[in-house]
This record gives structure tokens, C-alpha cells and sequence, in this order.
């Protein structure tokens, strides 16, 4: 058996492994502050490394896309320098590592945190996710929530954001900043940030995890650069975990949007 294989097969466990080690007190922090961010990698090294190969894999065949931003719902507009897709099952040949730790972190966190916290009532059926390559040229995210887009009525409750940068240096920047709660920055500085720990600045640091509630916290990503070829392309995993609904009852809007915006209504089912 090559160890590619083998690698692919320990991938789950190593997840379940993962998520023992730091669940205590994501769920704290969550409870707490409304946020979590690890202090050191959440995966073994030699995965995160192969998972990174896999999205730069992504990225060769083409995969990416012109990754949008929504305003209101309905107006979508480009984010610059910035290029999405999504894990699905038809990815599985080229990106079977992401496939299995999408399946495992979100199978596994459905679980416990709607134990945690059963007023939250998480979709055990369907999820959201993103796979964010920003190539540099002053990559940015404007202050957001992460609210207002096609996965209604699987409404976005709890935003988890995996870094796999293993090159990055404060040179290339790409920090999120996690700013409080509220619609705009001006409204987050006046909602008593300082109670929730917040503002705070995070490295997009390879492994390291950020989670919050979608319509909570205020976050941006400041601008990025690239000084040494595709190694320095960001990347983030971000996966959401959603609320109940009907798929029948998504608006009309949702149900038209564009599929290969990356940004759709939930149709992969884990």
C-alpha cells in the first residue's frame, strides 16, 4: 500500500483525533465570546501539507472560479484578485483528503454543537462551504457577516475557517480581523467589542482554525500579497454549518442563482 493511500485512509481519524484535542474549548469560546481561534495547528503536518498539494491540484485543473461577494441578497459583484469553488463529491479523485475532512469536521461538529447549544438546531442533512484562493494584487475581504446569500433558508449559523498557507510570513499579510458584533465597523466599535476579546488580528497560519457565529461577528481580511509564485497564494477552507429549513421554501432568488458562482444553494449532502 503507497503511503498516499494511507494518508488518505487516517485522514478521518486524524480529524476525530483533532477535534478531541480542542472541542472543549471551541465550545468555551463559542459560549463565551462568540468566537475561537486555535493557538497552533489543528491537523498533523504531513496532512495539511498533502491538503494544500490537493487545492493547488484544484487550482491546475482549473477548478477555481471567479469567487462574488453579495450585497442585499440579490447583487452580486467580483472580488478582486480572488477565486473560489466548493468540495463536492465529484472533487473526490483530486481532493480526496478536503472531501474527508469536510465529511468528518462537519458530521462530527453538527453533533456536538448542537449539543452544546440545541437552540441552534444545525442542519444534520446539508452545509456550505468555500475554498478561497486570493492571488495577491492587494487581496481583500470587506467587513462582513456571513449572512445574505443563496444557502437561505439554510440560514449560516457557525462559520469554521481553515488556513493552509504553510509559506506565509507577515510580508504577505492576509490577517482577518475579527471586529464585534454589528452591520458595519462603525456600528461594531460602539457594541462594547472588548467584552467578546475583540477586535483581535489572526495570522492565516497553515492548520490554524477560526470559527465564530455567521451572524454575529463583524470580520474582514486585510490585503494580501504573493512575492514567491503560487506557494504564497492564500487559501482558506471555510465550511459552514447551517440552520434547519426546507429546501422548497428557498426564495425564488436563491433557487436561480448561477451555480458556478460557488457561492450556492446547499447541494451537497453529507
Amino acid at each position: 500500500m503507497s503511503l498516499g493511500i494511507v494518508c488518505v485512509g487516517c485522514t478521518c481519524g486524524q480529524v476525530l483525533a483533532s477535534i478531541d484535542d480542542w472541542c472543549d474549548e471551541f465550545i468555551a469560546g463559542l459560549r463565551d465570546h462568540g468566537w475561537w481561534a486555535s493557538s497552533t495547528p489543528v491537523l498533523p503536518k504531513p496532512l495539511l501539507r498533502a491538503m494544500r498539494q490537493e487545492v493547488e491540484d484544484l487550482w491546475d485543473n482549473g477548478d477555481f472560479i471567479q469567487s462574488q461577494s453579495v450585497l442585499g441578497g440579490t447583487i452580486y459583484y467580483d472580488k478582486k484578485h480572488v477565486f473560489a469553488t466548493e468540495i463536492k463529491s465529484e472533487k473526490y479523485t483530486t481532493s480526496p483528503r478536503m472531501w474527508h475532512y469536510t465529511v468528518t469536521m462537519t458530521r462530527e461538529l453538527v453533533r456536538r454543537v448542537n449539543a452544546a447549544f440545541p437552540e441552534m438546531e444545525l442542519c444534520d442533512k446539508f452545509i456550505g462551504n468555500k475554498l478561497n484562493m486570493s492571488v495577491g494584487k492587494g487581496a481583500a475581504f470587506d467587513a462582513h457577516l456571513d449572512v445574505g446569500v443563496a444557502e437561505k433558508p439554510y440560514n449560516r449559523k457557525l462559520s469554521m475557517l481553515l488556513y493552509l498557507n504553510d509559506s506565509w510570513r507577515s510580508a504577505l499579510g492576509g490577517e482577518i480581523v475579527l471586529l464585534g458584533e454589528g452591520q458595519t465597523e462603525a456600528e461594531a466599535a460602539k457594541s462594547n467589542p472588548e467584552a467578546l476579546g475583540l477586535p483581535v488580528t489572526l495570522p492565516p497560519k497553515s492548520g490554524t482554525l477560526v470559527a465564530f457565529w455567521s451572524d454575529k461577528i463583524l470580520h474582514k481580511v486585510k490585503a494580501s500579497e504573493v512575492l514567491k509564485g503560487k506557494k504564497d497564494y492564500r487559501v482558506s477552507y471555510v465550511i459552514w454549518l447551517l440552520g434547519q429549513g426546507d429546501p422548497n421554501d428557498a426564495p425564488n432568488s436563491a433557487k436561480a442563482q448561477d451555480t458556478n458562482k460557488a457561492e450556492t444553494a446547499p447541494s451537497w449532502a453529507f
